[in-house]
């Protein structure tokens, strides 16, 4: 039963994290990249990025205690190496590389930095992330079946 129990909290939290991984995508950066003004494209991102920030890390966080748990019960396979690989790289963002990564684009001493460019370093960022996470949801869905 337990392992019934840590396997659904595990689909879950990656069905969340994903799923916010893509929305912002696939609907935020798209939207953001067509406004106009600079100030306005930081408010927007920040406050997506604020709110989506706190339920990713608790994702991140439930998907690996619960991955660990069915690490235990069933053990390692090629599948499995590259959903912790994957986790350990979205863990190290959001958990400290996130930081020094925004710093570097927005903080630009005496200049001002180009909100467009930003924003599709940022986009295209992030379909590199998405695909990682479908290859991760590949390699599990190949890991639970073979």
């Amino acid at each position: 039963m337990e392992y019934v129990v840590a396997l659904t909290i595990h689909v879950l939290s990656i069905i969340v994290w994903i799923g916010g991984v893509s929305f912002v995508t696939l609907v935020t950066f798209p939207m953001i990249l067509r406004m106009d003004k600079s100030l306005e494209m930081v408010m927007v991102f920040q406050g997506t990025e604020h709110r989506f920030g706190k339920i990713a890390k608790a994702m991140v966080i439930l998907a690996g205690l619960s991955g660990f748990y069915l690490i235990y019960e069933k053990g390692l396979s090629f599948g499995v190496w590259i959903m912790i690989a994957v986790w350990a790289f979205y863990a190290s963002l959001l958990f400290g590389l996130e930081k020094v990564i925004f710093k570097k684009l927005f903080d630009k001493p005496g200049e001002q930095a180009d909100m467009k460019k930003v924003f599709s370093l940022l986009q295209t960022f992030h379909w590199v992330v998405l695909g990682l996470s479908f290859l991760a949801v590949a390699a599990g869905v190949y890991a639970g079946h073979y």
